[in-house]
């Protein structure tokens, strides 16, 4: 209400000083002359006129540049606009997942003492042509604890490499900020590919007190890590489901192409 108000104000007197500028006889004979006993022989001189225009102008563009820098302060003090959601973000959620940057290598039995991560979907890709091209462009999975010796998942890629060079399709897993992916399980048919993600804390060592491996959070929460993690397979997915390994389906993801 009060920003309407002042716009009607500043029209108003706008008005006003382009009237003053335009017509300035007009104007002192309509706001000034009724106040003079004998207005022609009062009525102001040229020069008199002259300096009506001379504060409309003043007026005017004194209104203009109060405009102007109203407006950049008002722009200044905006909010920044969104950012537009990314592809990762799109298809996975915000923020964007980051990629466990290991060749994995599956294990056949579940692993005892670590937890069987639920999987929360999965997109089919062609590593060789690196396709699609936005999960090349993530950020790669990094926290202190994670490295081989404290059962980090997989090894090394190549060099030159990264772990999706070699996978046929990443999978998404909400993992616990305290823990890391330690093992994987990985069964191919002709008709599905089953797949489990094991996590686990730091495996302990002599000069560490010993840690309950299976202490993480299972279900997905505001701060887990979302993490897609590439798996290689014999031939590429093609028309093969992909489900967990109790039979249950898993979401697809987009596609590869």
């Amino acid at each position: 209400m009060v920003t309407v108000l002042l716009n009607v104000l500043l029209v108003s007197l706008g008005i006003v000083l382009l009237w003053g500028f335009l017509a300035p006889r007009s104007m002192w004979r309509a706001f000034s002359s009724w106040s003079y006993r004998d207005p022609h022989l009062n009525e102001p001189t040229g020069i008199g006129y002259g300096l009506y225009r001379v504060v409309s102008v003043i007026g005017i563009v004194t209104m203009v540049v109060s405009g102007v820098l109203v407006s950049k302060v008002q722009e200044g003090s905006q909010p920044p606009p969104p950012k537009p959601a990314t592809t990762a973000e799109l298809l996975w959620g915000s923020p964007e997942p980051v990629v466990v940057n290991r060749v994995i290598v599956p294990v056949n039995t579940a692993p005892a003492g670590l937890v069987n991560q639920p999987i929360l979907g999965f997109q089919d890709m062609t590593g060789k042509t690196r396709q699609p091209s936005y999960l090349f462009s993530l950020a790669h999975f990094d926290i202190p604890e994670a490295i081989p010796a404290n059962g980090y998942i997989g090894g090394k890629p190549n060099v030159g490499l990264v772990a999706l060079d070699t996978a046929e399709l990443v999978v998404r897993v909400s993992g616990d900020p305290q823990c890391f992916p330690h093992a994987a399980i990985v069964m191919q048919t002709d008709e599905a590919v089953a797949i489990a993600i094991y996590y686990g804390r730091a495996v302990p060592d002599s000069t560490h007190p010993p840690l309950n491996l299976s202490d993480c959070t299972v279900m997905a929460g505001g701060l887990n890590v979302s993490t897609l993690i590439p798996i290689s397979l014999v031939e590429p997915l093609g028309d093969r489901t992909v489900q967990a390994l109790d039979g249950s389906p898993i979401r697809r993801v987009g596609s590869s192409q």
